[in-house]
């Protein structure tokens, strides 16, 4: 009985949950304090370090949803000096997701639209607390330098 409520809780939550915010940094979410040790393990660099992306932890408040996706990249600014902007990527306003791994993302390049990283990320779930799995999924974001822009696919 136990294994069939699961199964058909996964079932129930296995469709694609995709990131459905990415916020400008802002306070305390972005400090480098909340960068989950170790650093080296839990952020990646590309474009010969142009950009970093790290996961990024809120201490376990709330509960089900601390984890959020750090970016660092060129502004794309033409007007005036670039410079380095921050974006958080979250699950949904003021949640993020139970889990991120950084060292499970794959990264490909499009020279007309940038860089796409597919990031491994867990969703928490009504059944956790029983013993069921958080659900797996990818959020895919793309990062171009040129033009500035953080979105998510």
């Amino acid at each position: 009985m136990f294994k069939a409520a699961t199964a058909a809780v996964l079932v129930a939550f296995s469709a694609p949950v995709n990131a459905q915010v990415i916020t400008e940094c802002d306070g305390w979410l972005a400090s480098p304090a909340n960068i989950v040790e170790p650093w080296e393990l839990n952020s990646r660099t590309y474009a010969n370090g142009a950009i970093r992306v790290a996961w990024i932890d809120t201490g376990g408040e709330p509960v089900c949803c601390s984890s959020h996706f750090l970016v660092l990249s060129p502004s794309g600014e033409v007007d005036g000096p670039a410079y380095r902007q921050c974006r958080i990527v979250s699950a949904q306003p003021g949640l993020g997701f139970y889990g991120i791994d950084i060292q499970g993302i794959v990264a490909s390049y499009d020279p007309n639209s940038g860089l796409l990283l597919s990031v491994p990320v867990d969703h928490w779930h009504q059944g956790m607390e029983t013993g069921a799995p958080p659900i797996p999924d990818r959020m895919d974001i793309r990062i171009n330098q040129a033009t500035g822009s953080v979105t998510y696919e």
